[in-house]
């Protein structure tokens, strides 16, 4: 009877974790408590805004990036070079969505976006400001200190 009991036990467990990974997206990977989801990049609209599956547009909160249109301010292609670099097409990133405003006047998602680089999560929307590729721009109400950003850099 112990065996028996043992068993189950063994393969109760095992479903367990098998359904925790079929859960998670069976990729195994594990995500930092402030990702609070991840999504798969479909395009870069511009320094600031990038496209998601689904159709989704996130725009980096705490940031501003110059402007492409109607014509290129200066530093607007370098931003955009950058988040092309950093998160191309394809490419999977965490997101942390604004929970004070989670969505601008345009609808997009307003987060901080973070990728994966080697076996650090990297906070896209800061290393925009530490390389002087786009201003902070602080628009309450907001959970989001882009100044402490800088501070911690």
């Amino acid at each position: 009877m112990n065996r028996r009991l043992l068993a189950l036990a063994v393969a109760l467990l095992a479903a367990v974790i098998l359904a925790a990974v079929l859960l998670r997206g069976g990729s195994g990977e594990s995500f930092p408590s402030y990702v609070e989801r991840t999504a798969t990049v479909i395009r870069v609209i511009d320094g600031d805004t990038l496209e998601l599956e689904g159709g989704e547009r996130v725009r980096l909160v705490g940031i501003n990036a110059p402007e492409l249109h109607p014509e290129p301010e200066p530093g607007a292609l370098e931003a955009l070079q950058f988040l092309e670099n950093i998160c191309p097409p394809g490419t999977t990133v965490g997101l942390n969505v604004d929970d004070m405003k989670p969505h601008d006047i345009y609808g997009r998602t307003l987060a901080v976006i973070y990728v994966k680089i080697g076996e650090n999560w990297v906070n896209v929307n800061a290393e925009l400001l530490r390389r002087g590729l786009a201003e902070i721009l602080f628009i309450p109400p907001s959970e989001f200190n882009p100044w402490e950003w800088l501070e911690n850099s």
